[in-house]
């Protein structure tokens, strides 16, 4: 596939063709370099990272929160978005409790919530503190330290380590801990 039609694929560019004027110099920096325009092969065995496991005794109402989050992978991150699949942090956050009938706040999702030190699956994730009882990102957490949130405009919306980003709390959001 040529250079054109590969950023066409990923990103929509509207101008695919202005990408091929740029090739030659690319190469010419790369071998400069000592690297190679031959990507590596992808090993199939990397699927990303596994699904947590779900205790047994997990409400229906996280459950059905984390599936929600799981149905919302692959989404585009889109700064102030809230569209299904097109949305930023809150909004990716706010859709999926949406879904499973719990309503919050379009932003500072935290405020409807009680910090928690023993987060289970189903509760908010919040990081990167900008503030007092102020956070710059908000996710779902999904158990074994994994969350799911609308990371960034590269990566979109997906399941990562929490330890991604720093200065992490969890708000419990009176979801049934069990059964």
């Amino acid at each position: 596939m040529d250079n054109g039609a590969a950023a066409q694929a990923v990103q929509g560019s509207a101008f695919p063709e202005r990408y091929a004027k740029w090739q030659p110099e690319a190469e010419a920096i790369l071998a400069g370099l000592g690297a190679s325009t031959t990507p590596p092969a992808c090993d199939p065995d990397k699927s990303g990272p596994a699904q947590p496991s779900v205790p047994s005794d997990l409400s229906q109402l996280r459950r059905e929160v984390l599936a929600y989050a799981q149905e919302g992978v692959g989404g585009a991150y889109v700064w102030g978005g809230t569209a299904f699949k097109a949305w930023d942090c809150s909004g990716y956050v706010r859709w999926v409790y949406g879904q499973a009938g719990v309503q919050l706040p379009r932003t500072e999702q935290w405020t409807a919530g009680t910090l928690t030190t023993v987060p289970q699956p189903g509760d908010l994730v919040v990081q990167n503190p900008d503030g007092p009882n102020h956070w710059g990102h908000v996710g779902i957490y999904a158990g074994n330290g994994m969350m799911y949130s609308a990371l960034n405009p590269v990566v979109g919306t997906l399941l990562h380590p929490v330890a991604w980003n720093g200065g992490t709390a969890y708000f419990y959001l009176g979801l049934p801990p069990g059964k």
